[in-house]
């Protein structure tokens, strides 16, 4: 096998690095704002289901600030923009610009970025 040969696809996992100073504001944004299906504490991190993935919730002493942006899909984008605006969540669209596009970007407290889009 070559390196020609190599394929990446995504995979079912996906982790975030928390600092231990905003771990459980973030656990709780993801559990009780987004009320993502919750699969329990494993490993010493909380898993949520995030569509075909699951997300770690990983808890990090040394850890500054944490860097991954995400996406979650809405049944009704812009009743989704009023309640996440109810919860306090900032809206985060300057990050980047979709033209025509219904979705828009958050940031959950600890700073990770989201992409809201319509569902499917």
């Amino acid at each position: 096998m070559s390196s020609a040969d190599i394929q990446f696809t995504g995979g079912n996992n996906i982790a975030l690095k928390i600092p231990k100073f905003k771990y459980e504001e973030t656990v709780r944004f993801y559990r009780d704002v987004l009320k993502l299906p919750y699969l329990g504490f494993k490993d010493e991190s909380h898993a949520f289901s995030l569509g075909p993935n699951t997300l770690w919730l990983d808890c990090k002493d040394s850890y500054p600030q944490n860097d991954v942006w995400l996406e979650v899909q809405a049944n009704d984008p812009e009743l989704a923009k009023d309640y996440l605006r109810e919860q306090g969540v900032d809206r985060r669209d300057e990050v980047e610009i979709y033209e025509n596009s219904k979705g828009f970007w958050i940031s959950d407290p600890c700073g990770t970025i989201l992409r809201v889009n319509p569902k499917p």
